[in-house]
């Protein structure tokens, strides 16, 4: 099933595995490679975005989806600059999109 959201047929959070994949540099189209220290400041800032995006869905600023959709729209910006900056922001719009 395909989601309209926000008017966009695929968003970057449609095919997360592709995402992932590339995210750890299986892609032969970017030769993006993480390093094990490169994966965990990815996941520890990604961590502590989920810990923002939670203490503002709790004080009722703003709410999960909202911060994760506003993630996603600027993952697409940064990808005009730096492709593996972006998939890595769309993972993050995405898991918190889920629910993760």
């Amino acid at each position: 099933m395909d989601a309209m959201i926000s008017g966009w047929r695929n968003p970057p959070w449609a095919d997360l595995a592709r995402v992932l994949r590339r995210w750890l540099g299986a892609s032969p189209a970017r030769h993006v490679r993480f390093s094990e220290a490169d994966r965990a400041v990815i996941t520890a800032q990604g961590k502590a975005l989920m810990l923002l995006a939670t203490m503002l869905h709790a004080r009722g600023v703003m709410d999960m989806e909202e911060f994760a959709g506003t993630l996603a729209v600027f993952s697409v910006v940064v990808t005009e600059d730096n492709a593996a900056e972006g998939d890595i922001l769309a993972v993050w719009a995405g898991l918190m999109k889920d629910g993760r």
